[in-house]
């Protein structure tokens, strides 16, 4: 049943072919200033001349959070990216060893078939000459001489 590792991973790279295009087509983060101006805007309204310099730092404080916050969610959203391409990268990976494992076990059945047409081509050619049976080269390679 070599078939059945090459579906699973096909189905597996199908799924990473499904996630690419959702991945690439999310938006990137903005910051939002308008909600941030307007909130700005009516607290300076708010503030004498005498509360000046106490309201400057409230308010550089206020601006500092908001892009605090919309860095700390870029930030997340940046992590949650990285981990999904990370998961595709690895079954990448994976169904590139298994197709490999199964390219050369696929040489090595063409490179038996190639033996057994030369040895028949051989015998038709020249039928005088004793009768044995190629031995496949799955069988000569783990034999010590």
């Amino acid at each position: 049943m070599k078939s059945l590792p090459l579906l699973r991973t096909s189905l597996s790279l199908r799924r990473v072919k499904m996630r690419l295009p959702r991945l690439r087509g999310k938006s990137v983060p903005v910051i939002n200033l308008k909600p941030l101006s307007k909130k700005l805007l009516g607290m300076a309204d708010d503030v004498s001349a005498a509360q000046t310099k106490a309201a400057e730092q409230i308010l550089h404080g206020y601006v500092d959070a908001h892009v605090g916050e919309w860095l700390a969610d870029a930030k997340a959203r940046h992590d949650k990216v990285t981990a999904q391409l990370d998961m595709i990268a690895a079954r990448v990976v994976e169904a590139e060893a298994l197709y490999l494992t199964h390219h050369e076990d696929q040489e090595n059945v063409l490179h038996d078939l190639e033996g057994a047409v030369s040895h028949a081509l051989d015998r038709v050619a020249s039928p005088d000459i004793p009768f044995h049976e190629p031995e496949p080269r799955s069988k000569r390679r783990g034999r010590k001489s």
